[in-house]
Parts: C-alpha cells; sequence; structure tokens
C-alpha cells in the first residue's frame, strides 16, 4: 500500500518543474524588457544633451566672435539661420576677400547647420545698448527641450 501512495504522489507532481521554470522566464523576460526601454529613454536622453550642449557652445563661439571684432558688431544684427537656405559644408573655407564679420557669421551658420539637426539660429544687435541675444533652434528629440537662448551684453 505504501508503494502505491508513493507512486500516486510522485505522478501528482509532474510538470511543476516546467512551470516553475516557464515562471522564471516569463519574469526575466518582463525585467529585459524593462532594461531595454530603460537603455533606448537613456540614449535618447544622452542625444539631447549632446545636442543642448552643442547649442551652447555654438551660442558662446558667436559672442566671442562678436567680442573679438566689436566695432562691426552691427554686422552680425538680424542674422538669420536656415538650414533650408544653408547647406552643411563640411570642407568651409573662408573667404579672403570677405571681411571678419562676413566670414563669422558664414562659418558660424555653417556650423549652426552642420552640428544640429536642422538647425536654426537669430541674431539680435541693440547697438545702443551693446546687447546681443543669440538664439538657436533644432529638432529635438526630447518633449521638454527648448531653445538655447543667450543675451549678454558687449
Amino acid at each position: 500500500m505504501k508503494k502505491g501512495y508513493c507512486c500516486a504522489r510522485l505522478e501528482a507532481q509532474a510538470g511543476i518543474a516546467l512551470i516553475e521554470v516557464l515562471v522564471a522566464v516569463l519574469i526575466l523576460g518582463v525585467g529585459l524588457l524593462g532594461m531595454a526601454a530603460m537603455q533606448v529613454q537613456s540614449s535618447q536622453m544622452t542625444n539631447g544633451a549632446e545636442q543642448r550642449t552643442q547649442a551652447v557652445l555654438l551660442t558662446a563661439d558667436l559672442m566671442d566672435r562678436i567680442r573679438a571684432n566689436r566695432a562691426s558688431r552691427a554686422d552680425y544684427d538680424g542674422l538669420e539661420v536656415d538650414p533650408d537656405d544653408t547647406a552643411c559644408a563640411t570642407d568651409f573655407t573662408p573667404n579672403a576677400a570677405a571681411s571678419v564679420s562676413a566670414n563669422d557669421i558664414a562659418e558660424w551658420s555653417n556650423l549652426v547647420v552642420c552640428l544640429l539637426p536642422e538647425g536654426s539660429a537669430a541674431v539680435t544687435v541693440n547697438n545702443a545698448t551693446g546687447e546681443v541675444t543669440v538664439t538657436v533652434d533644432w529638432v529635438k528629440q526630447d518633449p521638454d527641450g527648448t531653445a538655447v537662448n543667450l543675451r549678454t551684453v558687449i
């Protein structure tokens, strides 16, 4: 009698290990999907941070160019960079016959278009107060991204 009881108990437990393995695989799969989603989000945020950093560096670059060419700061007023009008030239060279401000504008416009996705920019110079405003915008990957706006007095 004990022998039959033993065999019946083994038959009742048959397949339990397989169910445990399936549950473990399901939990592992959900965890891996969560980690993959975090990796995608992290990559997008890193890309957005890189673009914001690039925009800040570009605005500071133009401010330094205007500061270095202070006598001609009015030449920079009204500068508008439109990605549809400006082509990215990876082999950009300044025009030796052009003025410093014209070369600055051409090179900086090229940098905005080359370094930022659909990058655009606008510059206003108030000669009376010396205030310069540089706004750089681009197509952003993160939902809360805003344009970089730098304002200073030169």
